[in-house]
């Protein structure tokens, strides 16, 4: 009696849970195929000299050894991508937060200026870098601005002492958007009795953002942050279209430099590079979460 009831058991699982997991087992099948065992393969690349086209050769750790200890261009690649990191976050977020606070204020056509700050970041990063290559041109608008008041053009893209600062400014544009939308729904979730309360007990509007807003916003801001700086150690379009990594790479970053090794058919050497990468994103992100995160 107890063997009969086991099929049915498991009919009944099947037909009660049975669509739950089909659904659930695609995008889980669809991370093993194109996540996981893409990642597992790199890796095992990132241990050899391999090419694609002839058979790979096991060198252990001499990919990894050899990019922080002969090879200049990655380590100049990392210098760059953390300098746009710390430019790109030390800009972007506070810039979204200042914005937000003006648009949670009662002003006209809040909607359309909403709309107007979040309109860059839906747009291609390939149009927003070839608008600014055009900013940036000889002739462009901001030279010709310059030179109204006497002070010249000035070499954007091709000095690399500003080149990497130009590019970081593009980027700041195109995404602060982002973090302006995302804090501003997250003070309009704020409880206005808070800010009513605090108006009773004489406080003022620094006051009030410094004991209700920012406390309260601790969550979206380490979620801003570490989406921000993965995103950033990600940096790759808006340079590969304004410089291409130069002048004498002083734009080079480590995803642009990763795919130039691709390209020149080094895969196990680009794998390393991108398990570097990676380990800086998880090393990053841990270090966010343990020591903001638990206090949030």
């Amino acid at each position: 009696m107890a063997v009969s009831t086991i099929p049915k058991t498991r009919f009944r699982f099947i037909k009660k849970y049975g669509m739950a997991y089909l659904f659930i087992a695609v995008p889980i099948l669809s991370m093993i195929v194109f996540l996981f065992i893409p990642m597992v393969i790199s890796f095992i690349w990132s241990l050899n000299d391999f090419s694609g086209l002839t058979a790979a050769k096991f060198v252990g750790l001499q990919n990894y050894i050899r990019l922080f200890t002969a090879d200049p261009i990655f380590i100049k690649s990392l210098v760059n991508t953390t300098l746009f990191v710390l430019m790109g976050m030390g800009i972007g977020p506070t810039l979204g937060m200042l914005t937000a606070l003006m648009l949670n204020q009662n002003v006209k056509f809040r909607a359309i200026f909403r709309t107007a700050y979040y309109l860059p970041v839906m747009t291609s990063m390939v149009v927003v870098s070839t608008i600014w290559i055009m900013l940036y041109n000889q002739n462009g608008l901001i030279n010709s601005v310059l030179n109204v008041f006497g002070l010249g053009n000035v070499g954007w893209l091709s000095d690399p002492r500003i080149s990497l600062v130009s590019v970081a400014i593009a980027a700041i544009w195109q995404g602060f958007g982002f973090e302006t939308v995302v804090f501003l729904a997250a003070m309009q979730s704020i409880p206005h009795e808070l800010y009513e309360a605090a108006t009773m007990d004489g406080a003022g509007n620094f006051q009030k953002f410094w004991y209700i807003t920012l406390p309260l916003l601790k969550p979206v801001i380490l979620f801003v942050y570490i989406i921000g700086i993965i995103g950033s150690y990600q940096v790759f379009d808006e340079v590969f279209v304004m410089t291409a990594g130069g002048p004498v790479y002083s734009t080079t970053s480590i995803v642009l430099y990763l795919y130039n090794k691709f390209m020149d058919l080094r895969l196990g050497y680009a794998s390393a590079i991108a398990y570097i990468l990676f380990a800086i994103l998880v090393v990053f992100s841990f270090i966010q979460w343990r020591f903001f995160g638990e206090r949030t």
